[in-house]
């Protein structure tokens, strides 16, 4: 499924609910729920090297490369940003380096998530962001060939 779908069902999702969830309370429980829910394939070993720092709550995310594709896995000590991680972890999860680098990531926006966190949660969501796009180049700057042309990602 193209990555614009992903996003688009997720929108789906939120439209569906967003009326049962009338409340900046409820609209953040529904993220918590979603953090609890989180597949356990998707966790992330807990270690100094994989954590995202300057933020307030614990992240932690790590990237593999396989068969062209970047694959992430994630935690958080938060169940709001875990609920959010996981959201981005279905949107990207399965592309190639150059989908997720040349993404436009509008659900967010179309959830009205950056109304409903504080400035420090953007700014946390923002750190996810940043650090899976840099995973995303890392990889495809690691398939360049020796003539210096990247390889088709």
């Amino acid at each position: 499924m193209h990555l614009n779908k992903v996003q688009d069902k997720i929108v789906e999702e939120f439209d569906a609910i967003i009326g049962q969830v009338k409340s900046k309370f409820r609209y953040l429980r529904h993220f918590a729920n979603l953090g609890t829910s989180f597949p356990a394939a998707t966790t992330v070993e807990r270690t100094d090297d994989k954590m995202i720092r300057l933020t307030r709550s614990r992240i932690w995310l790590d990237a593999a490369y396989k068969d062209g594709k970047v694959y992430y896995a994630g935690d958080s000590d938060s169940s709001i940003i875990k609920g959010i991680l996981m959201l981005y972890i279905k949107v990207f999860s399965g592309r190639t380096p150059k989908e997720i680098i040349d993404s436009d990531v509008y659900f967010t926006h179309e959830i009205s998530l950056h109304d409903y966190l504080p400035q420090h949660r953007q700014n946390e969501i923002s750190s996810v962001l940043q650090r899976m796009r840099a995973f995303a180049a890392r990889f495809k700057i690691s398939n360049l060939n020796d003539n210096g042309v990247a390889l088709a990602v």
